[in-house]
């Protein structure tokens, strides 16, 4: 008794991965077996006379095809369920992560109300600021009188007539400047004095 609590103790729990990847496996090894049966088929078939012996084995060989792959959907069904669960265990971890999320979390509503309160109120203030200056970029226009706007309407129109009379074109000639002679021994020279300078 006290052996098989110790065992248990003992025991390590592997991943659901593990189990699945394990039931892959056993269904890749069956798919092999499967492919072994039908060459093991062809090869009592190939070169022997049909008799009742040869009739019987391979009935045998194909009704072990069919276990096996009854076999295949078995193991096929028990890794949908561990895919499943496994699907389950990560749904199940994530949403508590997001309750102690939530737990750990330290926004209240009051908080949320305050905060939305202080936003309205930057928002009258920027309101009122935009109203005052929007006012003082206003022009005044109520106190123009019609002579006045006349009078500049017939100013508009001469300085437009004096505008638009054709000025005789000036040609503009483009004086391009000299450029210096270059001396030949002034360039050496200066090479000479770069050079000076340098091992100096």
């Amino acid at each position: 008794m006290f052996r098989r609590c110790y065992r248990r103790k003992n025991k390590q729990t592997q991943s659901i991965a593990t189990y699945i990847n394990d039931m892959k496996n056993l269904d890749h090894t069956l798919e092999l077996m499967i492919g072994r049966v039908k060459q093991d088929i062809i090869r009592i078939t190939r070169g022997q006379k049909p008799t009742k012996h040869l009739a019987r084995r391979r009935l045998m060989y194909k009704r072990h095809i069919q276990n096996i792959e009854e076999r295949r959907n078995h193991v096929l069904a028990r890794t949908l369920q561990l895919e499943n669960l496994h699907l389950n265990e990560l749904q199940v971890r994530s949403l508590k992560n997001v309750a102690d999320a939530h737990r750990s979390s330290s926004l209240n509503t009051e908080d949320v109300e305050e905060l939305i309160d202080k936003l309205d109120q930057f928002k009258d203030d920027f309101d009122d600021i935009n109203d005052m200056l929007t006012k003082d970029l206003d022009f005044d226009t109520a106190d123009l009188s019609e002579e006045e706007l006349l009078k500049e309407l017939e100013n508009c129109i001469t300085e437009n007539e004096t505008f638009s009379v054709k000025k005789e074109e000036v040609p503009v000639e483009l004086v391009f400047p000299e450029i210096p002679a270059v001396n030949k021994v002034d360039v050496w020279r200066r090479k000479f004095d770069e050079k000076v300078r340098t091992v100096v």
